[in-house]
């Protein structure tokens, strides 16, 4: 939900940020993106705000920035890593869409169940390295290979399947973050104290999510490619009328 109403907000905030800005004469910078639909689910939902949001490298973050970062994942020792629902491979996170094969309102394809897990990780881009909180944390990977089945349904994809749907022939989307692996991840950058080094008081970058901002993963090769217009998180906030 909460990630359904920043999108909602990078629109309607977005757009009042530029008339402030037109109106004040500040700037000559291209416009924000227009209003879109809303995302149609969760995955969607995510992938709009990786795609329209600033970006930092890790170096320019500062206690409380908001924003994007690319960098490659990387396993933090002692954190036991997932196993994947249908392949079964060993990951630092998983993402499992479940679609009926009849096209329903709106020209899409039902969807029967969707799972997301993923466990804290680090992200190193070359100028720093901050690690990415598994609390709260939203990933969608919707560039996955897709396969089809028909029932009766092999028992790893009928055990997540709801039972009314058994009898359907289904499509299975699973992607996989892999140690390794190129990733985004947006979110509150915040400095906390290392859990090995709380004598000394040495201090980490972990990205979590707030009140009013999500924590958001993928590795959709198509979102590695920024928009023209990135959106800063400031400008989401809608200007004071005087």
């Amino acid at each position: 939900m909460l990630i359904e109403l920043l999108f909602a907000g990078i629109a309607l905030g977005g757009t009042a940020a530029v008339a402030y800005i037109r109106g004040k004469g500040i700037g000559r910078q291209k416009a924000l993106p227009l209003p879109g639909e809303p995302p149609k689910d969760r995955g969607e939902a995510v992938r709009r705000v990786l795609k329209h949001l600033q970006r930092k490298t890790i170096a320019e973050l500062g206690d409380g920035t908001a924003a994007v970062v690319q960098g490659t994942a990387r396993a933090i020792p002692g954190v036991p890593l997932l196993r994947s629902p249908v392949t079964g491979t060993e990951c630092l996170g998983y993402h499992v869409d479940i679609r009926a094969t009849y096209l329903a309102q709106g020209f899409r394809f039902p969807q029967l169940r969707e799972e997301a897990r993923c466990v804290a990780f680090d992200v190193d881009d070359g100028t720093g390295i901050v690690r990415a909180s598994a609390e709260g944390l939203e990933l969608a990977i919707t560039d996955g290979p897709i396969g089809r089945w028909l029932p009766p349904l092999p028992p790893e994809i009928a055990r997540i399947v709801p039972p009314q749907y058994q009898m359907w022939a289904v499509t299975v989307e699973e992607g996989v973050l892999l140690p390794g692996a190129p990733v985004l991840v947006c979110g509150v950058a915040v400095r906390e104290l290392a859990a090995t080094d709380y004598r000394d008081g040495a201090e980490m970058l972990v990205m979590r999510t707030t009140s009013t901002f999500p924590l958001v993963a993928s590795t959709d090769a198509d979102l590695f490619k920024a928009t023209e217009r990135p959106i800063a998180p400031e400008e989401l906030r809608t200007p004071r009328r005087y």
